[in-house]
């Protein structure tokens, strides 16, 4: 190093780059708007950021209980339904495997509903319900009120299971 020189134009830049990245991120926080209290916070289904559990008439152990035998209800009456199908002489072959798609369908989604409940429950959300539609998801947790961090592992864990995008997940945390 030269003898009365301080700085090298290498210090110089990453003060001038670390200068920048400060002043970026005062302002970001200045002029986030207010009504964005975190970054990358999902949407409700009652369209309410504001971290409020949806209320319901019941206890969570009734919802949650009462949910899931309404869901294998539903299911076991669509199985049913598919083997009176199969059982029926007038199908062709094409309808016999639009039948075992919708079988294998339903198959899945409740394989990865399954999954999705356990994965929830592991990460410490004591009650969880996932209902799998055509190509959305919706995802009903006991929570007091969600943090960023929990609708992201909860994104994470959806996202990991279905391959469904972001958008078509549906987080409903009850109290």
């Amino acid at each position: 190093m030269k003898k009365g020189k301080v700085l090298s134009k290498g210090q110089i830049v990453v003060g001038v780059m670390v200068i920048a990245l400060a002043g970026a991120i005062w302002l970001n926080t200045k002029y986030l708007p207010t009504s964005t209290k975190y970054l990358g916070e999902s949407t409700y289904v009652d369209n309410k950021t504001d971290g409020n559990a949806v209320q319901t008439g019941t206890t969570p152990t009734d919802y949650f209980a009462t949910a899931k035998a309404d869901r294998e209800k539903t299911r076991k009456a669509a199985l049913e339904e598919a083997e009176e199908i199969l059982k029926s002489a007038k199908l062709t072959d094409s309808d016999k495997k639009a039948v075992m798609s919708t079988l294998e369908k339903i198959t899945k989604n409740t394989s990865n509903e399954v999954n999705i409940e356990n994965l929830l429950k592991a990460k410490g959300f004591p009650q969880a319900l996932a209902i799998i539609s055509d190509d959305e998801i919706n995802v009903v947790v006991k929570s007091d009120g969600l943090t960023t961090a929990n609708t992201l592992q909860i994104q994470d864990i959806v996202t990991n299971q279905t391959k469904i995008s972001l958008s078509k997940i549906k987080i409903i945390p009850i109290k």
